[in-house]
């Protein structure tokens, strides 16, 4: 990430001290956390989980927005989980785009399952860079991005090959090495 930049980052609670020493390790800081409510329980044992959590951490300073979001939001929509099993509402990774990657900038997805983040920067005009280790979901998130428009704005990356998924898609095929 370049200096003075936000990540938002969804996690699961039952890992928090994990995920809160590996974002410590790579130079985060926390400056801000976000609920999102869901109209229907994911999961029913002690409580009805019906809510998702992302935490907003900097490197550097980033700037403040012009216009900043609650971080409390009930628009989250049941994407039926049918390309990934934590696949993200794309309406809801837009207006945090928006808000938070200026005009011109790359939105990154360090673990771009489904490409709903991908997919959420196309429509806002942003560029992107996804990286996911499984080339099914690789495939997947760069096909749903592209499908947006015939205007990529961004690549998809397997993680362990450093290579982006059409360039290993040519080489699959005998077109390209």
């Amino acid at each position: 990430m370049k200096p003075d930049t936000l990540c938002i980052s969804f996690y699961g609670w039952t890992a928090t001290e994990a995920f809160l020493a590996a974002w410590t390790a790579a130079g985060f800081r926390r400056v801000g956390h976000l609920v999102f409510c869901k109209p229907y329980a994911s999961r029913n044992r002690l409580f009805r989980s019906m809510h998702e959590c992302a935490y907003v951490l900097a490197k550097g300073n980033p700037p403040l927005p012009a216009r900043p979001m609650s971080d409390v939001s009930s628009n989250w929509a049941y994407t039926g989980n049918k390309l990934h099993p934590t696949q993200k509402p794309v309406e809801v990774l837009e207006p945090l785009i928006r808000t938070y990657c200026p005009a011109g900038g790359v939105v990154l997805d360090p673990f771009c399952g489904s490409g709903s983040t991908l997919v959420a920067a196309q429509s806002c005009g942003r560029r992107y860079l996804g990286i996911e280790l499984d080339a099914v979901y690789a495939g997947g998130a760069q096909q749903r991005a592209w499908a947006l428009s015939g205007n990529c704005r961004g690549t998809v990356v397997l993680e362990h090959s450093a290579r982006s998924y059409a360039s290993l898609m040519l080489t699959k095929k005998g077109s390209a090495r």
